[in-house]
This record gives C-alpha cells, sequence and structure tokens, in this order.
C-alpha cells in the first residue's frame, strides 16, 4: 500500500486527485476476491471521471462477489515530479496498491493522442513498457475503447484488447483469470493469453507476425498460433435493457469535466456521416425503453445527489421517445430541482422547442455541428441538414431568447476547395444577419471552432489521404480572413497535434518504436496543447526513420491490406467503397434506423439489429405554457404568501478523509448528501436557485476540523432527530454530524458571528524543546510580527500579534512538536495559522518546515461559545 505524505499533497495542484474515498467508491477486501482489475484512462482525474464507459466497467465488475475494481489516472506533472523524486510507484485510488500488484491493468483509450501518458504510467507502475519483458508476477495489460479499431501502432505495448463494448466479456476475461490463478497459472502468461483466444472479441497481439513487402508496405498478419481468428469481430450488447450499467455512480469530491448524472438513451447512430468513426463502431442504433430509463433516472438522483442529468448518447434528439421522456423526467423530479440538459442538438426546430422546455440556462448558449461550409461538402459528407435547417433552427433560438450559438466545422475534408472554406465564414455572418434581422439589434455572439479532419479506420474516408500541416495552416489564415464581423469569433485547433493524430490513427507496429521514443524525449499529455510538444514528435519520427507522409498523407489503394483489418467493428468492405463512391459523387445515403436498410454488413454479421421505439413514441407538446414550474410544491410562494422556513444549525467534522478537499467542495458535499437525505430543503428564489445553506469561516487546503458549522433551512416542519438520522446517513467518511439543533428566532448570518477559532499544528521537529519553547516565547513578547501575505492578484503585510487571543503555546509529542493557537476573526479578516507559524519560523529560528504541519481546527467560537450554543 502506498503512502502519501502531507508534504506531497501540499506541494500539488488539486490533491484529492489523489486521495479517493469519494461516495460510491467501491474498496475491497483482496484476501476475498480472486482477481483484481485497475481501470485506467491515461489522463488527469477530472478527465477520467468524466467517462461513463469506465464508471460503467467499474460497477459491472465490482458487482462479481470475487472481483475487485480500482481505479487509477493519470497524475499531472506536479505529481509526477513528486512520486520520481520519492520513487512512489502509480497506486490506485480504491487502496493505494501500487498498480504492479493488480492481476489486470486495463487502459481505455479514447484517442490516440494519450498514447505516451499510457507509456509514463505504466513506467510510473514499475511495469515493464515492452508487453514481451514482462514476467509472471506482472499484471497483463489491457486496452479497449475507441482506438481499438487499429491497436497496431500499440500493439507491442498491451498484451490483449477488449474489442467492442465491453459489458458482458471484462466479466470473462476476469474470470479466466480467476480459474487460470486456481489451477496454478499454468503455461505461464502465454497459458493464459491462450486461453483468450477461444473468447470473442479478444485480440493477442503477440499470437500474430506482421508481414511486410520490400516495398516497405504492409502485407497481413501471420496467426502464430492455431485458435488465432483471422478478424476479430467486436462485442456488442443486443439489448441495452438488459445491459449492465451504473447504479451506483461515484461522486467526486472535486469538480470534474461532466460533473453530473449522465441518462445513456441509446448506443449507436446511423445518420451515416461518412467522416465519422463512432458512427460505424457503435453501430447499430439499441435504444432503451423510456420505462427503463425513468428507472434507471430515478436510481442514480437517490444514489448520487446530483442535481443536473445530461441525457447522453452519440445523437441524443434522435432517440424515438425523447419529447415523452423530458416531459415524464419533469414532472417525476419537478420537486426536487433536477436540471435536465441535451449534449447534443440536431439542427432543427424540435430540438431548440424542446431544449427552451427543459429550460436550459440562456448564457450557455447552444451549439451546432454543420461540419461544412457549403450544401456540396455537406452532401460529399452525407451530413444530411441544409442551410435552410440551420437558419430555422438559429430563428427559433433567437425567438426564444438565446444569443450566443457555437458553430462547428471541419476543416480538410475529401474535396474541399477555398470555396467550402469561405463559405464558412459566409454561414456564420448569415446567422449574425438573421439575429439582427429578428430582434430589430445587434447583440449575438456567433462562435466557429474548426478542427482538422483526420481520417479514420472503418470510415468511407479511411482510404483518404490528410492534408499536410502547410496547407491546413493555409487554409485556417483563409478562413480567418474572410471573417469581418466583430460578432463571430474563429477558434481552431493545432494542425500539429492532428497530423501527428492522423499519422497513429491509420499506422501500424512499426509506429511503436516511434511512440516509445517520444515518450522518452518527454511526449506526455499529448492532448493539451501547452504541453504538446511538437519538436519532440518530429524528432522522434526523425531518430526512428519512419517518414510521417507515408501514413497520413498518402491516399491509400482501394485494394491494399490495411493494418487494422484484424479488429472489426463488422462492417462490409464494399459498404465503405460504396460510400465512398456516393462521397464522390455528391450523393446522400439514407439512415437506416427508420428505413430500409444500407447493406453496411454490421447487423448479420454480429447477429444484432436496430432497436428503435419510434412506433410507441407519444404525441408530444411542446408549447412552453405546460413546462413544468420552476418553484417545488412544497415551497411555495405567491403575492402575500411569504414562505415559513425551518431553520437548523449542524456541528460537523472534517476529517483525515477529505484534509485534501477544497471548501468549496467540501460544501457541495453536503448539497449532494441533503438530496440524498430527500430532506425537504429550501431554495433561494429567481432564475437559477440555490439551496439555503450556509458555512462558517472557510478551512484552508489541508486543514481538517473537529467543529466546522452549518445552517441552513427547509420548507417543511420534520423533527430534529429525523433530519439528523437521514443527514447522517449520507455523509461519507471524514464527514461527521456530532450534533443539530433547530434555530429560534432571528439569527445573525454565521459567517459573521464567529470570532475566535482554536487551532492544533502538529509538525516534524528534531531539535530541543528548550530551543522550541524559546523561539515561541520570542514570538509571543514580540510587540509587532509582520508576515507578507503572497497571493496570485498582490502581496499584502499583515501585523500577525493583532489577531492572537492567547499566547502560542507548544509541547514536545512524539508525533512531533505540537503547537496550540487561538486567533481572532474580525469582519476584514485573520491570519492562517500556517503563516503564524511560519512567522516563527523564519523571524525567531524555530526548526521546523512549516509546509509540513498537519493543522487541525479545534473549534469556533462567539463570546467564548461555541457556534451551536448560540441557537
Amino acid at each position: 500500500m502506498v503512502r502519501l505524505d502531507h508534504e506531497v499533497l501540499q506541494n500539488v495542484l488539486k490533491p484529492s486527485r489523489y486521495t479517493g474515498g469519494e461516495w460510491n467508491a467501491v474498496k475491497k477486501d483482496w484476501d476475498k476476491v480472486d482477481c483484481t482489475f485497475a481501470l485506467a484512462l491515461p489522463d488527469v482525474y477530472e478527465v477520467g471521471m468524466s467517462n461513463l464507459g469506465l464508471a460503467i466497467l467499474y460497477e459491472v465488475l465490482n458487482r462479481q462477489p470475487n472481483i475487485a475494481a480500482e481505479r487509477v489516472y493519470a497524475p499531472w506533472t506536479d505529481m509526477e515530479q513528486e512520486m520520481r523524486a520519492r520513487n512512489i510507484p502509480l497506486f490506485s485510488l480504491e487502496t493505494h496498491t501500487e498498480l504492479a500488484a493488480f492481476d489486470l491493468f486495463g487502459f481505455s483509450l479514447q484517442y490516440e493522442m494519450i498514447y505516451s501518458n499510457v507509456l509514463n504510467m505504466l513506467d510510473l507502475a514499475q511495469i515493464p513498457i515492452w508487453a514481451k519483458d514482462r514476467t509472471l508476477d506482472m499484471p497483463f495489460i489491457v486496452g479497449g475503447g475507441p482506438c481499438v479499431y487499429n491497436v497496431e501502432p500499440i500493439a507491442d505495448f498491451f498484451d490483449f484488447f477488449i474489442v467492442g463494448e465491453g459489458e458482458e466479456v471484462i466479466v470473462e476475461v476476469s474470470q479466466a483469470m480467476a480459474a487460470w490463478k486456481k489451477a496454478g497459472r499454468p503455461g505461464g502468461r502465454r497459458g493464459f493469453l491462450e486461453r483468450l483466444l477461444t473468447m470473442d472479441g479478444i485480440y493477442v497481439p503477440s499470437f500474430y507476425e506482421p508481414v511486410y513487402a520490400a516495398s516497405g508496405d504492409y502485407e497481413r498478419l501471420t496467426p502464430l498460433d492455431e485458435k488465432a481468428k483471422a478478424i476479430i469481430y467486436k462485442r456488442v450488447c443486443r439489448d441495452m435493457d438488459e445491459a449492465m450499467s451504473v447504479e451506483n455512480p461515484i461522486v467526486p469530491y472535486m469538480d470534474i469535466v461532466h460533473n453530473r448524472i449522465m441518462l445513456e438513451l441509446f448506443r449507436g447512430c446511423s445518420r451515416g456521416c461518412r467522416f465519422c468513426q463512432a458512427g460505424i463502431c457503435y453501430r447499430p442504433a439499441r435504444e432503451r425503453t423510456e420505462a427503463k430509463l425513468k428507472k434507471m433516472a430515478r436510481g442514480l438522483v437517490d444514489k448520487s445527489g446530483y442535481d443536473e442529468m445530461s441525457l447522453t448518447s452519440l445523437s441524443s434528439a434522435d432517440y424515438s421517445c425523447l419529447g415523452g421522456l423530458v416531459d415524464d423526467l419533469m414532472e417525476d423530479f419537478k420537486d426536487e430541482k433536477v436540471s435536465f440538459s441535451l449534449p447534443s442538438l440536431r439542427i432543427d426546430s424540435f430540438s431548440i422547442d424542446l431544449a427552451h422546455k427543459m429550460q436550459q440556462v440562456r448564457k450557455s448558449g447552444l451549439t451546432f455541428a454543420p461540419e461544412a461550409g457549403t450544401q456540396r461538402l455537406r452532401d460529399v459528407i452525407n451530413k444530411g441538414v441544409t442551410e435552410e435547417n440551420l437558419m430555422n433552427a438559429c430563428g427559433s433560438a433567437f425567438r426564444q431568447g438565446w444569443k450566443q450559438v457555437k458553430l462547428y466545422f471541419m476543416m480538410g475534408l475529401p474535396t474541399e476547395t477555398d470555396e467550402d472554406i469561405i463559405g464558412i465564414a459566409k454561414l456564420a455572418k448569415k446567422v449574425v444577419d438573421l439575429y439582427t434581422e429578428i430582434k430589430g439589434r445587434r447583440g449575438v455572439k456567433v462562435t466557429i471552432s474548426v478542427s482538422c479532419f483526420v481520417p479514420k479506420p472503418y470510415t468511407p474516408f479511411q482510404w483518404f489521404g490528410q492534408l499536410p500541416i502547410a496547407e491546413f495552416e493555409r487554409r485556417q489564415q483563409l478562413l480567418k480572413e474572410n471573417i469581418t464581423d466583430r460578432a463571430i469569433t474563429f477558434n481552431y485547433h493545432d494542425a500539429r497535434l492532428s497530423i501527428i493524430e492522423g499519422v497513429l490513427a491509420r499506422g501500424d507496429r512499426r509506429l511503436s518504436k516511434v511512440i516509445y521514443q517520444a515518450w522518452q524525449d518527454g511526449a506526455k499529455f499529448d492532448g493539451w496543447s501547452d504541453l504538446y510538444k511538437h519538436d519532440t514528435w518530429l524528432a522522434a519520427f526523425d531518430k526512428c526513420g519512419v517518414d510521417m507522409s507515408y501514413y497520413n498523407e498518402r491516399t491509400r489503394d482501394f485494394n491494399e491490406a490495411l493494418p487494422w483489418d484484424i479488429t472489426s467493428p463488422g462492417v462490409n468492405k464494399d459498404f465503405l467503397l460504396r460510400e465512398w463512391q456516393q462521397a464522390m459523387e455528391g450523393a446522400l445515403t439514407i439512415d437506416c434506423r427508420r428505413s430500409k436498410c444500407t447493406g453496411c454488413g454490421i447487423c448479420p454479421n454480429l447477429g444484432v439489429h436496430v432497436i428503435d421505439y419510434a412506433k410507441e413514441a407519444k404525441p408530444v407538446d411542446l408549447s412552453t405554457e405546460t413546462a413544468a414550474p420552476k418553484q417545488p410544491e412544497t415551497d411555495p410562494k405567491g403575492p402575500g404568501k411569504p414562505r415559513t422556513l425551518y431553520k437548523f444549525r449542524a456541528e460537523i467534522t472534517k476529517g483525515d478523509e477529505l484534509r485534501y478537499v477544497s471548501h468549496l467542495d467540501y460544501a457541495n458535499l453536503f448539497l449532494r448528501a441533503f438530496d440524498r437525505a430527500k430532506l425537504p430543503m429550501a431554495y433561494s428564489e429567481g432564475f437559477n436557485p440555490h439551496m439555503k445553506v450556509s458555512f462558517a469561516s472557510a478551512l484552508s487546503l489541508g486543514v481538517t476540523s473537529e467543529a466546522e458549522y452549518m445552517d441552513f433551512e427547509l420548507v417543511k416542519p420534520v423533527c430534529q432527530p429525523e433530519v439528523f438520522d437521514r443527514l447522517k446517513a449520507q455523509l461519507p467518511p471524514g464527514a461527521e454530524l456530532r450534533e443539530l439543533r433547530e434555530v429560534h428566532g432571528k439569527q445573525p448570518a454565521l459567517m459573521a458571528q464567529a470570532d475566535e477559532a482554536r487551532y492544533t499544528l502538529t509538525v516534524p521537529y528534531t531539535g530541543s524543546e528548550a530551543e522550541a519553547q524559546k523561539a515561541i516565547k520570542s514570538y509571543n513578547d514580540a510587540a509587532e510580527v509582520i508576515w507578507q501575505r503572497v497571493t496570485p492578484k498582490k502581496k499584502r503585510e499583515i501585523e500577525t500579534k493583532q489577531y492572537m487571543k492567547q499566547p502560542v503555546t507548544a509541547e514536545l509529542t512524539a508525533a512531533g512538536l505540537r503547537l496550540v493557537m487561538d486567533i481572532i476573526i474580525t469582519q476584514s479578516g485573520s491570519v492562517k495559522p500556517v503563516e503564524i507559524l511560519t512567522a516563527i519560523q523564519q523571524q525567531f529560528g524555530l526548526a521546523v518546515d512549516a509546509s509540513q504541519a498537519l493543522i487541525t481546527r479545534n473549534g469556533l467560537f462567539a463570546h467564548g461559545k461555541r457556534l451551536i450554543e448560540l441557537v
């Protein structure tokens, strides 16, 4: 087990990334399980925790009594520096166990530019990077996710890959691991991999040898075992109502990218955009029933305490029962302040009216994806929307109050011309002019975001040569020159990053040495623009003698063998060729979901079918007058009818488990606990209501407390013991409800009442007690002691002695030097205990490192009384 010292966590940004212990996290006894599985997303915690697929697998595995699944994410650069300096191996969040001790270590590969992070995490885990170098006592390295449809560039780093949807197969793999271990690990590592060859959806690269022609072109993969399949077809969940999903979502202590419930409406998309790999690889479309989704939504809200839910899918607005589902969800949760959002909108008035009905926050704006600037090019890519569709959607949005629109486009698509590029600018200007026409004034903000097209395997454009970087940059400049209206903001992607992605997306095993070289030379977090090192990648290709343009700029022959043919989503090559031809003719292909089959081959090849409930969808009234009321029924308000509120004050703790949780995140965990407790909470009034909860003086990060205070209000009378029990049951470790009293009569704001705080500090100390007492006495005897507080915005001198209610005391204990400070709190401010300790260290010679001090607030007082004694 890895123990993280206070000094380490104090030195890094957002230390709660590494502490674990979140609500609904599962911590199992390793002595009682047969298989341990570390689930990783090779990016920072905030990104990894936002991934629904990994959350599903975490729950699926932990439902198995004999399997323990734990999480790990890429440590940020500051934490990596601390880990390498102190030889701390990469560890899991649940039990802080070294990754090298797990049976299986799986990576979710979301996009190619995180490959360097995979290598970095393996190295931090002290696991050999090359699969051939791993011994029997080391974990098997597993890959999954969208990138499995060409894993050849990273095949030599992985023991095996799971192709397709993992809900079922990941359990099969884990149980196979348990059985192999129980049998005494017969055949060593190879013996376990041989067992996997009989499973559908498992690709073991070491059982295949790549063959290249004399010209250097890829020819084929030669199987090295008679059980090795010629093609590994993806695994697929046939019935989404039966598929396991998240029922107990982990609720992070800190804010993450998607800090909300994600309700997956359906899987797959059949609209057939020719650039879109996900549209092919997640086919066919399989919907969940409305009844199943409503049941899932209720469970997720009750188990998490979230008050926001995103209705997610590749194209959420295509869910056949969406209007009725939204009506029902809004009705079901109207008293619980749960808001709903659609992450993707169709370019039509239905989506706008629905978004308006769901009362999305106006300032966030709306997002559409025309993808191309002219109708000709939109037809080439089979986008299936027209300029008229966009204008109608934007017009509907503007009439209903929106004034911010974001438009997504791609640059470098097949057959694209300068006219298509300029068309992006013209289309954006038409949207600006439409707002002025409807509103009679200016005031709209239109943001166009343009990415660089990267051809991906298993799309009709997989043979197309990517543009060189110079041409991307020329087209970006051309578009910039044609945007003349200041209401339009132009954002574009770094073309340098896109061409590396283009190389890796369609590469073969010869690229593994390039990835390894780039990582050795410092490449990591390549998807983060401020950390991406383009010159490092160029140098890696040069050192390895690999021509980048061979992989990304070259247009491939239709008869050419492709490295990714080994792992297939089930689509027929003939279909992709037909779609390429359709693209060159600018011809559209219909959506097969509610019309005739277009012959992609996925359904018959995989034995799966489209599941669509369009025939069961009920008519929907999208008139905004029928929208659910903003105020809940339990919180009535009307002219001449003031609310009656019932106020409580709680004494709570912030234990070691929450030491590195910020004050804002500490407050948020109580808001979610109130939601889970189903207490009738009062909310502020107005367009964006907030729960009426307030806290006393905020704690600094890294400081614990034996007595914090919180006031909250209810709209219904609930007896004190019931409130206490319901809230206490929903608090995580480290947040203990110690005392609860009802507040009678008017009280000042909680933050204004505290005038004194008492602290205990324990800091490592090797000197004598006499020397420590001398330094402490010198501070206590000083008439004034100035401390310079430095913040990112300013420097400020503070006279610390004016805030000392009592002299500082100290004693030497087995744990170190223990100091007690009694500090005055004023309306104009106060001083932090670590600032006093640092002043004593620097100005009076106390031989300690103040940054290592463990600080606990023992109490908050007003006129000598605990704050809870004032009510």
